[in-house]
């Protein structure tokens, strides 16, 4: 194994890495530590048996704070982004079969449903992916993506806001390696830790939020992970990326610790909350990747 290929292994083998791991910052008790080599961020999750049921549980869709106040509530915001990701990739691929991972309740995927694709999805939440089966009539397998097993083989696999929340990021890109054709793409959205916003907030970043996240990338460590598994970066780009105010509000007040400013953030929300603005910051990016090689 030649030098690079070593580092580029440590860069991504968080479990076996051996190179100097520095401790950022403690956040909600949880050391954020970050590779000298590679750069890339991450958290040692100690439960990796129970971590996706614990924290993806019900209340992560309905109880705000991290998470959503109502995730039902995006569907039209999400359904519309499907439909802008479907037209991005048309610039790259014809419609084929697509594999959605943390598909949710499946507004995305319904978007590229609509575009022409053949839609598959997993999703770790049973009540979301019973959602999308019975609502839209989708195929939505419960069970994360480190276990999913298919003899199918995908033109397009999409992880949109899912690649930090994989509990081992090695066997997520085996699998997506081997489910994917050669030629296939991958269309990964993702918060970037090297942002302007990210560097200027510090431990503050929104995106900061363990163990929801549990990895957190930039242009640099996504691609070395990607290329390792035989990826190469075809095209990168900003989302119009648009959000419900309630669940903006829902995030502020879980961050707040005083009661009164806990009281203007419910006033606030009462007045606003079902308004739908564009995301003002330029700390979320899409990548496209296209399988090269069997790793």
């Amino acid at each position: 194994m030649s030098k690079m290929t070593l580092m580029q292994k440590n860069c991504v083998s968080y479990l076996s890495c051996q190179e100097e791991k520095k401790i950022l910052f403690v956040k909600k008790g949880y050391p954020i530590r970050e590779c000298q080599q590679c750069g890339r961020q991450f958290i040692e999750i100690q439960d990796l048996e129970h971590h996706v049921s614990t924290v993806y549980s019900d209340e992560y869709f309905f109880a705000g704070k991290d998470g959503y106040p109502n995730y039902l509530n995006q569907q039209n915001i999400l359904y519309r982004q499907g439909l802008r990701y479907a037209k991005l990739i048309g610039r790259y691929a014809k419609p084929g079969k697509i594999l959605d991972i943390g598909s949710a309740a499946g507004f995305i995927l319904k978007g590229f449903e609509d575009s022409g694709w053949i839609c598959r999805g997993i999703e770790p939440n049973e009540t979301m992916a019973a959602f999308g089966r019975e609502k839209l009539s989708l195929d939505i397998k419960t069970g994360s993506i480190e276990a999913f097993k298919t003899d199918e083989r995908f033109d397009l696999i999409t992880m949109i806001q899912v690649i930090g929340h994989v509990y081992d990021l090695d066997k997520t890109l085996q699998n997506m390696t081997a489910l994917l054709k050669t030629g296939g793409l991958a269309l990964v959205e993702s918060w970037d830790a090297r942002s302007l916003t990210a560097r200027l907030m510090g431990a503050n970043w929104h995106e900061y939020c363990p163990p929801s996240v549990v990895h957190w990338f930039s242009d640099k460590t996504l691609s070395i992970l990607f290329k390792y598994y035989g990826f190469e970066l075809i095209a990168k780009g900003y989302p119009p990326k648009k959000i419900n105010a309630d669940h903006a509000f829902s995030f502020l007040e879980g961050r707040s610790v005083k009661p009164i400013f806990k009281r203007v953030i419910n006033a606030l929300n009462r007045f606003f909350g079902k308004l739908t603005f564009i995301y003002p910051l330029r700390d979320v990016k899409w990548y496209v990747f296209r399988k090269i090689s069997d790793k």
